[in-house]
C-alpha cells in the first residue's frame, strides 16, 4: 500500500514511500517505489516500455528529514525500450527527484554547496556529514561558484588594489609543460570599492606587470569608466595605474598614512632609548610605559593626560625627539581630519603648511623622512581628503581571505582558494545559492 502522506513528507518528485522501519542503530530505512506516472518511461524518447529486465535497488543520499538523515532504498526496474527508433535500448527508471545514476539527490547537492559556500564550512566536514566522497561535494561547489564568478565584471568607477599573503613562496612544476616555475605567495586583489560586485579578481603576484596584465585583458570601454583607484603606499601599484589607467586619479588610503606616522613615533622612541640607555626599553622606562599613549590620538587624551605625557617625555628625553615625532604625527592627523569637514581647499593648504613647516624646522631624521613621503604622495593624499575614498573594503576582504583559509585548513590548489575567497567576498553570490529555509527538506 502506498502512503501518500509519507511521500509528501519526503517530498521527492517521482517516488512514493512504501514503508519506513527503524533498525538497531536507531536510524530509519525508507523503502521507496516509483510513482506510477514514471513507471517504464524511457528518459530519452519518453515512450512507456512494457518489457521488464528485472529489479535493482539504489541507495541515494538525501537531506536531513526530521531528527536524522534517513537511508533511502529505492527498488526500481530495468526496462527494454519498445520504440524501434530510440537509441536507448535498455534503461533503468529515473525520476526528476532522483536522476539516473545519481548517488546523491540534486537537492542534497544544493545543500552541500550551501554548506560550504554560504555557511563557511570545509568541504571535508560537509562530505563527512552526507557520507560521500570529498570530490562529490567539491564538484558541486565548483559548478555553483563558477557559474556566478566566471562572468566578466560589470563597469567599475572606483577600483581598489591591495595585496594578500597566503603562504610561503616556492618552486612548482607545471603539470602540462613540466617546467619549473617560481610561484609568489602574494596575491593581488582587485575590488569594486564603490559598487556591489565585491572582489573582482585575485591574481598571483604583487608586481605592476600582474596588475597591468589583468587590466589589459578588459576592454577599453571598461577601463575608461574607472575614475579613481585606491591603493596603499605602494609604488608598484601606482606604476601599474599610471601605465594601464592614465586617465584615472590615484587615491592613497588615509589609514596607511596614520600607520606610517605611528611607525615613525615607535622608531624614534626605540632609537632614543637605545642611544641614551644603551639597551632596549624596559618596564621602568618612562617612554616605554607611555608607548601606547603615544600612539593614541590627541583628541582622545584629556588635558591632564597630555600635560603629564609631555612632562615625563621631556624629563626622560632632553633632546625632545620623541615629543617632536608625536607632534608631527598629530599634525598629519589634523591634515587627514579635513575629510570630515568636507575637504575644503583652504583647510588642506593650511594643514599642509603647518605640517611641512614643523618638519622643516625639526632635525629628527625619521620626521624628515615622513615629510618626504607625504610630499611624494601629496596629490593622491589631497584627493583622498577631498573625495573621502579609502581602501577599507580591500583591507576588509584581506581579513576574509585569511578566515576562509583557516576554515579550509589551507589550500593546496590556488584555483580552489581563489574560488572560495571570491565567493565569500562577492555580495551578489550570497543570493545565488538557496538557503536551508528555501530548500524543500
Amino acid at each position: 500500500m502506498l502512503h501518500s502522506s509519507g511521500s509528501l513528507l519526503l517530498d521527492l518528485d517521482g517516488v512514493v514511500v512504501e514503508s519506513v522501519r527503524r533498525v538497531d542503530d536507531g536510524s530509519r530505512i525508507v523503502r521507496l517505489g516509483t510513482d506510477p506516472r514514471w513507471v517504464g518511461v524511457c528518459p530519452q524518447c519518453g515512450q512507456r516500455a512494457t518489457r521488464s529486465k528485472g529489479w535493482v535497488t539504489t541507495r541515494p543520499r538525501d537531506v536531513q528529514v526530521g531528527p536524522d538523515r534517513p537511508r533511502l532504498e529505492w527498488s526500481k526496474r530495468k526496462w527494454l525500450c519498445a520504440n524501434s527508433v530510440c537509441d536507448r535500448k535498455v534503461f533503468t527508471e529515473s525520476v526528476p527527484g532522483i536522476p539516473a545514476r545519481a548517488r546523491v539527490t540534486p537537492r542534497a547537492k544544493t545543500m552541500m554547496a550551501a554548506g560550504v559556500l554560504d555557511d563557511d564550512r570545509s568541504v571535508a566536514a560537509v562530505a563527512a556529514e552526507y557520507r560521500c566522497a570529498w570530490h562529490t561535494v567539491h564538484d558541486r561547489v565548483a559548478a555553483v561558484a563558477d557559474t556566478v564568478l566566471d562572468d566578466e565584471p560589470e563597469p567599475v568607477t572606483v577600483l581598489g588594489i591591495d595585496e594578500t599573503r597566503r603562504g610561503k613562496a616556492k618552486w612548482e612544476t607545471d603539470p602540462v609543460t613540466g617546467a619549473r616555475r617560481w610561484v609568489d605567495r602574494w596575491d593581488t586583489g582587485l575590488v569594486d570599492v564603490a559598487g556591489d560586485q565585491g572582489l573582482l579578481a585575485q591574481v598571483n603576484g604583487r608586481s605592476s606587470a600582474t596588475v597591468i596584465e589583468w587590466l589589459d585583458a578588459r576592454d577599453e570601454q571598461w577601463r575608461r569608466q574607472i575614475t579613481h583607484v585606491t591603493i596603499d603606499l605602494s609604488s608598484v601599484y601606482a606604476k601599474a595605474v599610471r601605465e594601464a589607467l592614465p586617465h584615472a586619479e590615484l587615491v592613497v588610503d588615509r589609514f596607511h598614512l596614520v600607520k606610517k606616522a605611528n611607525e615613525v613615533v615607535d622608531a624614534v622612541r626605540r632609537r632614543v632609548t637605545q642611544t641614551q640607555r644603551g639597551r632596549r626599553g624596559r618596564k621602568s622606562d618612562v617612554e616605554w610605559i607611555n608607548r601606547r599613549r603615544l600612539l593614541r590620538g590627541a583628541e582622545t587624551l584629556t588635558g591632564g593626560q597630555r600635560t603629564e605625557l609631555f612632562t615625563k617625555l621631556l624629563a626622560a628625553d632632553p633632546s625632545e625627539e620623541i615629543a617632536a615625532a608625536w607632534i608631527a604625527k598629530e599634525l598629519l592627523r589634523d591634515l587627514l581630519a579635513c575629510t570630515a569637514r568636507g575637504g575644503l581647499r583652504h583647510e588642506i593648504r593650511a594643514a599642509l603648511y603647518r605640517f611641512y613647516k614643523f618638519c622643516a624646522a625639526c632635525s629628527v631624521p625619521e620626521v624628515t623622512a615622513l615629510a618626504r613621503t607625504v610630499e611624494t604622495w601629496q596629490d593622491p593624499i589631497v584627493r583622498a581628503i577631498q573625495t573621502g575614498l579609502s581602501n577599507a573594503r580591500s583591507e576588509g576582504y584581506n581579513r576574509i581571505v585569511k578566515h576562509v583559509g583557516r576554515i579550509a585548513f589551507g589550500f593546496r590548489n590556488p584555483d580552489n582558494q581563489r574560488r572560495r575567497v571570491r565567493w565569500a567576498c562577492t555580495r551578489r553570490s550570497r543570493r545565488s545559492t538557496p538557503s536551508r529555509h528555501q530548500c524543500h527538506c
